[in-house]
């Protein structure tokens, strides 16, 4: 048996050999294999992990953009709508048909007409519009000084009433009808088209803060990942040690008070130039199709463009020059040195690369340009296109009694 099973090896042993050596191969080739799909599995895996953790930090980076935008919206808006005040010359306006009041004040409407004033918020509607008012009543109660000073010297005896006297304030002439609706017509353009620049602007700064500060935070996760041997993935939540403090974050997120609280009436000088040129011009008695209030906002996106509102986008959103600088420290009570470290220069001067690159004025322009079509089209109800007049060929006056004149418009056609 074993001479038999000897022989047989002997006769095969290349054979056996050559088999071995096959399936030897074949058993390490499929174990490598095996090995490098594993890898392949893990590497695959890992990047999929990577790319989800980037879409994860941008989609919340954006929620983030949102819900900051939202709630600095209502801020904006209240300022806008206090300081345009559109709905007060409405009620002038209605003012006019109602009997005058008694002129005996209430004692709130003394605080309430010095609240403004004390609030130290300066309205260019009304200093414009008051000036020649202005003047009139400093004549006026010059003149009345001057009347009073030798009854003061007789005596005491009418004190009261000379001080009754004094309290009384000239009252302002009555605008008429014309100018108010003037004023209407002017500030309600002025202001939609503040909303919309003021909106798109602050959106587009809230977006590229978050993003900066969104990025700066993946970029040192990422770093202390490789710098780090017990961490094993990128942590979502969290970060290491940062090169941007909280303090310079925070400061640098604070930057958007200053277009909420500065800059965006710096842009609304800019627009009521505008719209004063392009709209001044308008009859209150003309009616406007859509297409000719198309043509107008348009008109004003020109001008505003020619008065070079792109170039000073740098300046509404961010304090820059001595003056402003020293402004925005001591409204937000800040100090310079705690402030402006390297680190927030830093962050500064990339904004405002971004804010003054054609990049960024072409995005603008597109934020612009869309907010206006979709207010278009909000409006389009409101300003109907007209309807053509159709126009009847009336036949000729009859020649003979009972008889009309051929038309002789088909005459020709039988002729041709």
């Amino acid at each position: 048996m074993l001479e038999g099973t000897w022989s047989f090896l002997r006769r095969h042993q290349r054979k056996i050999v050559i088999g071995a050596g096959v399936v030897g191969g074949l058993y390490m080739s499929a174990k490598m294999l095996t090995q490098r799909l594993v890898e392949m599995q893990a590497a695959s895996a890992k990047e999929r992990a990577s790319k989800e953790n980037i879409r994860r930090r941008f989609d919340q980076n954006q929620r983030d953009c949102l819900f900051t935008i939202m709630s600095l919206l209502p801020e904006l808006s209240e300022q806008v709508l206090r300081e345009v005040d559109v709905e007060r010359l409405i009620a002038e306006l209605r003012a006019i048909h109602r009997p005058q009041p008694s002129r005996q004040k209430p004692a709130g409407d003394g605080a309430s007409a010095k609240k403004p004033r004390e609030e130290g918020e300066s309205n260019v509607w009304s200093n414009n519009s008051s000036n020649n008012d202005s003047g009139d009543g400093e004549k006026a109660q010059t003149n009345d000084d001057v009347g009073k000073k030798p009854q003061r010297e007789n005596g005491s005896a009418d004190g009261s009433a000379e001080v009754e006297t004094a309290d009384k304030e000239p009252e302002p002439p009555r605008r008429s009808k014309v100018e108010i609706w003037e004023d209407i017509k002017i500030q309600s353009f002025a202001r939609t088209l503040i909303a919309v620049y003021s909106e798109s602007l602050l959106t587009m700064l809230v977006h590229i803060q978050l993003n900066i500060v969104g990025r700066s935070t993946y970029l040192d996760s990422v770093v202390g990942k490789f710098f780090d041997d017990n961490e094993e993935r990128v942590v979502l939540e969290g970060r290491s040690e940062s090169q941007i403090s909280m303090t310079d974050e925070q400061n640098f997120l604070m930057l958007s008070w200053w277009f909420l609280n500065r800059g965006w009436r710096q842009m609304m000088s800019l627009i009521v130039d505008a719209v004063n040129h392009s709209v001044g011009q308008l009859s209150l008695k003309e009616r406007m199709s859509h297409r000719e209030l198309s043509a107008l906002f348009n008109t004003v996106h020109v001008k505003l463009r020619e008065n070079g509102i792109i170039q000073a986008l740098s300046g509404f959103v961010l304090p820059l020059g001595d003056a402003n600088v020293g402004d925005y420290l001591s409204s937000n009570k800040l100090s310079a040195d705690k402030v402006f470290t390297p680190v927030f220069a830093q962050l500064l001067d990339q904004i405002r690369d971004i804010i003054e690159s054609s990049d960024f004025a072409y995005v603008f322009n597109s934020c612009v340009d869309r907010l206006t079509a979709q207010l278009l089209d909000a409006l389009q109800e409101s300003f109907p296109e007209p309807v053509p007049v159709p126009v009847f060929n009336k036949p000729l006056p009859p020649t003979v009694e009972g008889e009309a004149a051929p038309n002789l418009d088909e005459v020709v056609k039988e002729f041709e």
